[in-house]
């Protein structure tokens, strides 16, 4: 499935973390986009994931100046024979290294010289001596109970032990894996966590460049999905309280994605993220505010003109129709249960009202199948379908409203879209969409609003948005053509891809504007 190796030697090495290829959409929009735009600079793409799938298919055709696509996952069996037992001298090296790195805190700055020094002492080591055979050296059981008696005495040292060995493990695979990236003129990893390590760790190897750019901020999104995840155990609570400070196991896991954040921000040479308010949280987690420079996404809006004039048609044959889409993944992130309880109170008031849910259904079978039943237990048959994966040429023509109600988002490409082809947005308050939708505070000139903005969750505040837009199709149609200005003033395509090649090809000093002018 991967494209093979070439001899040529890419001049961009994209990382990413279980996205492009293999999912559509968000980030991978994005990767794709940058590639097929800058046909004249060639490109290899470092894929880091969990599992390998045997049913995993891309998403994606490659473009010609894809050189190359290399795979590593985290947590596959390993299937190779073992190799010897690690000398002693060797292994004393990389424990003397886990004990410096531990003696400094995640937001220490010289974290990251200590990571950067055990990584290349485990990547001379991995090369020789397989994971299982560091971790039964003596040395290695020692370390293990210096570190539960320093920092988790008094709890379970049997879940302190396996949660310990999965977070080394995947990290020891990442750091062996560093000499088979391919050599490149820049490494641009597009999230902090796994890819940004295994980025900083390669440009430093082959004395490249390193980029870093994120869509959502990874470390949050990490620390949330700790808070809940089921697969930590946690001891029993003698005394719970509404503030309760996370567990042991999972404040060690938010100090690790942590120390990678603050190693990837160290290591990058500029650093872009989508809007002003991601900025923020990037310099309270260790970014360097003189790194930083806001470049949002983009879209050509005359790509679009041929599907305006196809919906504006199709509206003058139907002027009654009153359809809401949705264009995106059906996973619990989208959070389509919220929109399916607000389609029924919206059909309640606007009887003739229908919802067009397109997106794969496969990325989270089990949510997707309890959209589907929650649907049917709603009694939204006859007003709700899921149409899988549908081409956004197809989609945009036949909706009158798009329709988002995401637990997170970062600057939405399906906004940007329906902005291009004139459709009003309702959506959920993440990420950058009131921006997107309400404008900049310093937009010039005013735009007016593009749609309306409700908070997450709030099924009956989403309803009455939508239902405000279906009974006053003139203010809808004005905040429609307000979010093609905008899409056309402020997220042009040909800027954004313009401004990346400049970073690619050596650019100088940028960012000093980030926290004047916003953009």
């Amino acid at each position: 499935m991967s494209r093979p190796a070439t001899t040529t030697t890419p001049e961009v090495c994209l990382l990413v973390e279980g996205t492009y290829p293999y999912v559509a959409g968000g980030v991978s929009t994005w990767v794709h986009q940058i590639i097929t735009a800058l046909p004249d600079l060639s490109f290899s793409v470092f894929f880091i994931g969990s599992e390998k799938s045997p049913t995993a298919k891309y998403k994606y055709q490659l473009p010609a100046n894809v050189t190359r696509v290399d795979e590593i996952y985290l947590h596959d069996p390993i299937t190779a024979p073992p190799r010897r037992q690690a000398r002693g001298e060797d292994a004393a090296a990389v424990h003397q290294a886990i004990r410096q790195l531990l003696s400094h805190a995640p937001d220490d700055p010289a974290a990251a010289g200590a990571l950067d020094d055990l990584s290349t002492k485990v990547a001379c080591l991995a090369r020789r001596v397989s994971f299982d055979n560091f971790w039964r050296a003596t040395g290695t059981w020692q370390l293990i109970q210096e570190i539960y008696h320093q920092y988790a005495e008094g709890g379970s040292f049997l879940d302190f032990y396996w949660s310990l060995r999965s977070l080394v493990e995947p990290v020891w695979r990442l750091m062996s894996s560093v000499l088979q990236v391919p050599p490149a003129r820049v490494y641009h990893s597009l999230c902090t966590g796994y890819a940004g390590f295994v980025g900083g760790l390669a440009a430093r190897h082959h004395n490249a460049t390193f980029l870093l750019s994120e869509h959502g901020i990874y470390v949050r999104e990490r620390i949330a999905d700790l808070q809940k995840a089921r697969w930590i155990h946690d001891p029993p609570i003698l005394r719970p309280g509404l503030l309760q400070r996370p567990t042991l196991l999972r404040r060690v896991w938010i100090a690790f994605f942590e120390l990678l954040g603050r190693f990837a921000y160290q290591s990058a040479r500029r650093i872009t993220t989508l809007f002003v308010r991601n900025a923020g949280f990037q310099i309270e987690l260790g970014a360097p505010p003189d790194k930083l420079e806001i470049i949002p996404n983009g879209v050509h809006p005359p790509d679009f003109d041929q599907l305006r004039a196809t919906r504006n048609a199709l509206i003058a044959q139907n002027p009654e129709r009153e359809v809401v889409g949705f264009l995106g993944r059906v996973v619990s992130i989208k959070d389509v249960k919220t929109l399916l309880r607000a389609a029924r109170l919206t059909v309640d008031q606007r009887p003739a009202a229908q919802f067009l849910i397109a997106g794969p259904l496969d990325e989270e079978p089990a949510y997707a199948a309890a959209c589907q039943e929650l649907s049917r237990n709603l009694g939204l048959e006859n007003h709700v379908q899921f149409l899988g994966p549908q081409q956004r040429d197809d989609l945009l023509p036949a909706i009158d409203i798009m329709l988002l109600t995401s637990f997170s988002e970062g600057l939405p490409f399906v906004i940007l879209e329906a902005f291009a082809a004139a459709i009003p947005c309702v959506s959920t308050d993440v990420g950058s969409c009131r921006e997107l939708i309400e404008g900049r505070a310093n937009e010039q000139p005013p735009l007016g609003p593009a749609g309306l903005v409700a908070p997450v969750g709030k099924a009956e505040l989403i309803a009455s948005a939508l239902i405000r837009l279906l009974r006053d199709r003139p203010l809808a149609t004005r905040m429609g053509e307000a979010g093609r200005t905008r899409a056309t003033a402020h997220y042009a395509r040909d800027g954004v891809v313009q401004r990346y090649r400049e970073l690619y090809c050596g650019e100088g000093v940028i960012g000093k504007e980030l926290l004047v002018n916003g953009y």
